[in-house]
């Protein structure tokens, strides 16, 4: 039998985050995430889950913004193995890594199992709807609320609020990419009705509708799977610049 949540937490209170260059992370595997968002649908409000990479970090770095939006969410989430790496630089490791495009069917399937519905949000033309027929084939009991390409920009807010609003669904998935995905959900989350959980998933619709291949198995416990799609993808280099400036303020703040 599965230990409830409140068993795991002394006093019924989560661990403390473990704070990397600024920016606070949940020291959570993805169970202990799934219990949070468990018991985030059973309480009233709209809860924030980010899924924390070095790109976050180092955009934070730069934006007091988004600082203060990631570590006011009610659940950060380790996605990147270069955060897992900058946990164990700092003295406090982290099991390892929640990726968004793991955690996604997992949430799908919580729903499934406690009869909650979700709504996905974001993506490039269709592909919000392909991922849904997907994980409705994958879960065959989840009620899935909606599917909407609609963009970020603030003149459709109204639009997609209220589409989410007639919904009824409990999750939000939106996948707009770091970091609008969540400057979408913290502008909007007063105003979702009845939504307890959102979480900016990325480009996570575009793996579960077959729309991009994910990394071999063995490569993505490698912790390589950044690689695979720098592969695919070259134009990501960019991106990627981020991750050795992470690497040098990690090891900067040791010493600090």
């Amino acid at each position: 039998m599965k230990e409830p949540e409140s068993n795991r937490f002394k006093n019924n209170v989560p661990p403390p985050r473990l704070k990397i260059l600024g920016v606070d992370v949940d020291p959570v595997d993805a169970r202990v995430a799934l219990d949070r968002i468990s018991a985030f649908l059973k309480t009233p409000g709209c809860k924030q889950v980010v899924t924390i990479n070095p790109e976050y970090v180092m955009l934070a770095g730069t934006s007091g913004r988004l600082m203060r939006l990631l570590n006011r969410a009610e659940l950060n989430v380790p996605d990147g193995v270069g955060i897992v790496w900058a946990s164990r630089m700092l003295g406090a490791p982290l099991a390892g890594r929640v990726t968004g495009t793991d955690l996604l069917p997992q949430i799908c399937g919580l729903c499934e199992r406690e009869g909650h519905s979700i709504f996905l949000l974001g993506g490039a033309a269709g592909v919000a709807r392909q991922a849904a027929g997907n994980l409705y084939a994958r879960f065959p009991g989840l009620e899935i609320a909606g599917a909407s390409d609609n963009d970020p920009d603030a003149d459709v807010n109204p639009t997609t609020i209220n589409e989410i609003n007639k919904s009824g669904a409990a999750v939000l998935a939106v996948a707009y990419g770091c970091p609008k995905q969540d400057f979408w959900i913290d502008r909007n989350r007063d105003r979702l009705a009845g939504v307890r959980v959102a979480i900016g998933v990325g480009g996570a619709f575009d793996f579960i509708a077959g729309q991009v291949p994910r990394a071999p198995r063995l490569l993505r416990r490698a912790g390589l799977e950044w690689l695979y799609r720098l592969w695919l993808e070259p134009s990501r280099y960019r991106r990627m610049a981020a991750l050795p400036r992470f690497g040098w303020q990690v090891m900067k703040s040791r010493r600090q």
